[in-house]
């Protein structure tokens, strides 16, 4: 029985580097296929879901690193990741940024800084999708006139926990934290602690590393 366990755990290190290998490979074709400005530097487990109008942009710093799928970071509700632009909308991630399951859906712009880390099963919209006029919703085919769309942005060092919801008109500030499972529908100033639905205030990061520096 051990050498049967032993033989399966060596078989699972060995999909799971050759998985690397495949998702590399499959992630930059994708991103070459979308016209995704990028560095070879990534590392990638799991194959994202990309949909890049020719009229948007994509833009990833170095060191990137995303897992996508259910096979990878296993959290739970994990999906692959979407990356979306549409007409005249960009997407911009900056240096050393991690993500796992996350969902872009870009009808503006959404702008991630460097040293960003988002949770599992992360949505950022910025845009409303529909109408909140009723009779403009209700058309069939329906109208996008009205649709309101306003930019987000994630600054430097920030954290996003997992199944969290950003919604349109956000900034996250500077190495601030936001709760897992929160809904952000308002800005988050820079050092500051954010939770629940709606996300409210907390407590400055500044007293964590003052207990911190304490114990």
């Amino acid at each position: 029985m051990k050498l049967i366990r032993k033989f399966y755990r060596g078989l699972r290190v060995i999909y799971y580097r050759m998985a690397r290998v495949y998702s590399w490979l499959i992630t930059s074709f994708k991103f070459f296929l979308n016209d995704v400005k990028y560095h070879r530097d990534f590392i990638s487990y799991g194959v994202p879901i990309l949909d890049i109008n020719p009229q948007g942009s994509f833009i990833i710093g170095k060191k990137f690193r995303f897992n996508s799928g259910k096979y990878h970071a296993m959290g739970g509700r994990q999906q692959q990741c979407y990356f979306v632009a549409a007409k005249g909308a960009c997407i911009t991630i900056g240096d050393n940024v991690g993500m796992t399951s996350t969902a872009i859906i870009c009808h503006d712009s959404i702008s991630i800084g460097d040293n960003v880390k988002i949770g599992i099963n992360t949505v950022i919209y910025d845009t409303d999708f529909h109408s909140l006029d009723a009779s403009i919703r209700n058309q069939y085919p329906e109208s996008i006139e009205g649709v309101k769309n306003k930019p987000v942005t994630i600054c430097d060092g920030a954290f996003i926990g997992g199944h969290t919801t950003i919604l349109k008109g956000v900034t996250i500030g500077k190495n601030s934290v936001v709760g897992a499972g929160s809904v952000v529908f308002q800005s988050i100033p820079d050092e500051q602690i954010w939770a629940g639905n709606p996300a409210k205030y907390v407590k400055d990061t500044y007293s964590i590393k003052l207990s911190v520096v304490n114990e």
